[in-house]
Formats: structure tokens, sequence, C-alpha cells
């Protein structure tokens, strides 16, 4: 078994194309698998109906996420006359989803909670960072839009997204990371649930990553081409999974630990034209001056 770097010849499909038709066509064969999301969304209005959506606050960009990807997902399997701009979404999911647990673990990682420019005189806050870091991603999705990796054995070769791999490894380098600073430094409580969202959607991914290598390997017969199965996880599976890091993070034993944490003082980075400077948040004080009696007049 070996792991090579491609590049994609004119002749082959994008491998994020790869089987994207037929499954439009086939969709309602895939349609066995919608038990586990309508579960998942079964916990979801569970919340809302207990009047505990405080508990999801914590995981507000996955909860508008959520709403996004079903309306794009419905948009493009019903084949809408504007299907053919949602589809640009549905085909990149999977990158749309691990980059956006890349943004979070960054800015926990650097603990950045504002950038500023000093040779610019530029302020930029957690949110613009993110948004930074949007385009930046975007733009490396252009560049290796047709890069691949192919994992190849004596009789089989499984063709994986080089920048979905990328980014996966990255992900799972961040969250190390952070598991090493909350142990030498803690973490901030906000920051905790970050953490936990993060372990959980790349532990889940990871594992559906690995049954697809898996069936592949052994050549798994099925009614459906293994090509569907990043269709399969992006239509049901992967829109709901911070749903399953809501319950997790409100268990009484993880909320106890959650509250202990130990809270970080917020930084701010300055770069001037050559150096990086982190400086500490200025606390604004309070200064008191105590009067005597005898220095108090009383003017009636």
């Amino acid at each position: 078994m070996n792991l090579r770097y491609h590049y994609k010849n004119a002749s082959e499909p994008y491998i994020f194309l790869d089987g994207f038709k037929e499954f439009q066509l086939n969709f309602v064969k895939t349609l066995t698998h919608l038990p586990v999301s309508l579960f998942l969304i079964g916990l979801y209005i569970l919340k809302i109906y207990r009047k505990q959506t405080a508990h999801l606050s914590p995981f507000l960009s996955f909860h508008i996420s959520m709403y996004s990807y079903v309306i794009i997902n419905i948009i493009t399997l019903s084949k809408n006359p504007i299907s053919s701009l949602t589809t640009l979404f549905f085909i990149h999911f999977s990158y749309i989803v691990l980059s956006h647990i890349f943004f979070d673990l960054f800015v926990v990682v650097f603990k950045v909670t504002d950038l500023y420019f000093k040779t610019c005189d530029i302020h930029m806050s957690r949110r613009n960072i993110k948004c930074v870091l949007i385009v930046v991603l975007i733009v490396f999705r252009w560049f290796f839009i047709a890069d691949k990796l192919v994992l190849s054995t004596t009789d089989c070769e499984i063709n994986l997204d080089f920048l979905n791999v990328y980014i996966h490894l990255i992900n799972i380098i961040l969250i190390i990371i952070i598991t090493i600073q909350w142990k030498i430094s803690g973490i901030h409580q906000n920051d905790t649930y970050i953490l936990i969202n993060s372990i959980v959607n790349m532990l889940l991914i990871t594992i559906f990553e690995v049954i697809t290598i898996i069936k592949h390997l052994l050549k798994y017969n099925s009614d459906l081409p293994l090509s569907f199965d990043k269709f399969i996880y992006i239509v049901y599976y992967f829109p709901y999974l911070w749903i399953i890091s809501v319950y997790i993070c409100n268990f009484k034993t993880v909320q106890t630990w959650i509250q202990n944490q130990k809270k970080r003082t917020s930084v701010t980075v300055v770069v001037p034209e050559s150096l990086v400077v982190v400086r500490p948040q200025q606390i604004d004080e309070t200064v008191i001056s105590e009067l005597s009696v005898s220095e108090v007049e009383t003017v009636i």
C-alpha cells in the first residue's frame, strides 16, 4: 500500500464531482440513511421544545450553517432552476465543513481576539480574521482544485481530495495543540465548546472516511456506488453532527468541567513592519480618593 500525489489529467473527472450526476438521479435510493438525520433533528427539536435554546448558543455558527446546508441540499437535489448555483456549494461541502472547524480552532489555538497592523493602521476583529481566512481558503481551493492523493494497493486505487486531507490533518494537529494548551495553562470556558465540538466532528468525519476507504479495499458490493458515500455524508450526516456536541457539552459532568475551566486574558496582536508583538488587553482602573470629613463643606 502506498500513497502518492497526483494532478488530474484533462480526461479525468474532478474528484468532488465523481458520481454527482448519478447521485442526483438515484437520490431516492439513498433514503435509507434518512432516519439518522431525522433522529438528530428530533434531538434538536427536543431542545427547543424544552426551552433549552441557550444550550445552542455556543454553536451559533454551526446552527446557522445547518439551515443553509439543508436549503442548499434541497435546492440542489430537486434540480431547481437555481440549482446550478447551489451545486457549487454542494460539491465542496466537505471542504466547507472542514474549513469551518479550522476557523474555530485557529482563533482558539493562537488566542487572538484582535489583529492590528501598525504599518497600515488596520485593526481586525475576531470576526474579520475569520473572513480573511475564508478568502484564503477559497483561494487555496481554487489553486488545488485538480490535486488529489491516490492510495493504491496491488488491486485497488482510492482517490482522495488533496485539500480535504490536508485540512483534515491540520485540524487534528490544532486539536492536539489546544489539548496541550489546556493541560499546561487551562482554557477559556467558551473555547471548551469549540474544542468538544471540533473533536466530535473530526472524530465522526474520520470514521466516515475510514469506512469508505475500507469499503474500497474490501471491494464492498452494494446497490449504490462507493462514489455516492461522500454525497450521502453531505446530505444526511455532516449538517447535523454539531447537535451531538450540544448534548455532550450539557451532560452534568461535562458542564461541571466547563465551568471549572480557567479563563485566559484576551490579547491583541500588533503587527509592525517586521515584528509581531502580543499586547495584553488593558484593564481600566478607577482610582477612588478618600476625603476627610473636614475637607467636605456643605453649602446651604
